[in-house]
C-alpha cells in the first residue's frame, strides 16, 4: 500500500542528526473482507530516501503504530508555517524541523 507523503521535495531534518528525511505516514490494510482498503490507521515515520547516500533507508519512527491518520492530521495542522527550519536559495524549498514534529505528536498523545 503507498504511504502518504509529507511535502515530497522538502526535507525533513532532525538538527540532532542534521539528516534530510521524507515525513511518510504508512497506512495500514483493512482486515480482510473489509470493503476499505485504508483501516484509517499506521504510523508516522521518516526515511532517508536518497539512492546517493550511504544511509538511504533509515528510517526513525515518529509515532506509535497503529495511530488515527487524522489524529495525527490534527496534531500537525499547520506544519508548514510552525516547523520551518529554514528556506532553500529557490525561496520555495524549505527545510522542516522533525525535532518540532516529533514534540507535537508526543504532546497529541501518539507516541
Amino acid at each position: 500500500m503507498a504511504e502518504i507523503d509529507y511535502a515530497l521535495a522538502w526535507d525533513f531534518i532532525d538538527p540532532a542528526d542534521g539528516k534530510p528525511r521524507q515525513l511518510r505516514f504508512r497506512r495500514n490494510f483493512a482486515p480482510r473482507n473489509d470493503p476499505r482498503i485504508f483501516d484509517g490507521t499506521g504510523q508516522l515515520v521518516a526515511v532517508v530516501a536518497d539512492g546517493h547516500r550511504s544511509d538511504n533507508g533509515d528510517e526513525i519512527a515518529i509515532s506509535q503504530p497503529g495511530v488515527a491518520f487524522d489524529d495525527v492530521e490534527a496534531a500537525l495542522d499547520g506544519w508548514e508555517d510552525w516547523a520551518i527550519l529554514y528556506f532553500h536559495d529557490n525561496g520555495i524549498d524549505r527545510c522542516i524541523n522533525l525535532a518540532l514534529i516529533r514534540d507535537r505528536v508526543r504532546a497529541a498523545g501518539l507516541t
